[in-house]
């Protein structure tokens, strides 16, 4: 099992992964506390697209940067997400403000150092890949239409042929999402994903009521694609039960927490 560590500082609780610091590698999931933000955001909200006060925002983001990134770091860097399966390659050129680009992705990927990639979610699926030997990073959103779009399957595969990467050397870290203890669906939406995917662990029903694990789904895409199952780390949370995490089944409005890679 992957070693991981729960830190807070500030009261800002992360979910991060020490053994990746020998590689000066930065991976973690933040959780809603310790930030800035006002209720119904309340209080590490990372997104300025929510109707939050972008100040408080950046302010959130700039807490992460100042406590666990290197200091070398001035932004944490977003895209537009749009649950589909674009993916953008971040470098030095890249048009942005506060960090947060004009550019339609849901995976963003990097080997720049001190340029964290970061995806947010509020109950959708965060990944995060690093090839610990060509030291390379990817950050991933995949709800239900990007995992449906197999948004996985091509950033794995545009990952490894950008940065030339073997597959024994990268990590997978799938972090808080809705799980399919609360994530339940129509038959229509069932019956899609059963013709794409097959009958499976990801589908669960219930006395008749379908559930939609998509951790379970992208899990078993990530063994499909040849990473090793030691290499892979399911966080287990639900954010569906889990109060510590945004979830917008449950809230609507609310903010987003987010899953963050960096090269040091």
């Amino acid at each position: 099992m992957l070693e991981k560590e729960k830190k807070s500082i500030k009261g800002a609780h992360i979910l991060t992964f020490p053994f990746l610091n020998k590689y000066n590698i930065f991976c973690a999931f933040t959780s809603r506390s310790g930030g800035y933000s006002k209720e119904p955001f309340d209080s590490m909200n990372l997104a300025y697209h929510v109707g939050d006060d972008r100040d408080a925002a950046r302010k959130n983001r700039q807490l992460i940067l100042e406590n666990y990134l290197n200091e070398k770091a001035e932004f944490i860097y977003s895209a537009r997400q749009v649950h589909e399966d674009r993916i953008l390659h971040i470098d030095r050129n890249i048009r942005h403000r506060d960090g947060a680009t004009a550019e339609d992705a849901d995976c963003l990927m990097t080997d720049i150092k001190n340029m964290p990639v970061m995806v947010m979610g509020a109950d959708c699926t965060l990944i995060l890949v690093a090839d610990i030997k060509k030291k390379a990073i990817c950050a991933i959103h995949a709800g239900w239409k990007g995992t449906f779009n197999n948004i996985i399957d091509s950033s794995l595969a545009a990952f490894c042929n950008r940065f030339n990467s073997e597959k024994k050397d990268i990590y997978v870290f799938i972090g808080p999402c809705i799980r399919g203890c609360c994530y339940n669906i129509d038959n229509r939406l069932a019956d899609k994903f059963r013709i794409r995917f097959g009958d499976g662990n990801h589908l669960l029903d219930r006395e008749g009521t379908i559930f939609l694990d998509l951790a379970e789904l992208n899990m078993a895409r990530i063994r499909d694609f040849g990473i090793m199952e030691d290499n892979i780390y399911n966080s287990g949370i639900c954010t569906g039960c889990d109060r510590h995490y945004y979830s917008y089944r449950r809230e609507a409005v609310t903010g987003r927490q987010a899953a963050i890679a960096a090269i040091y």
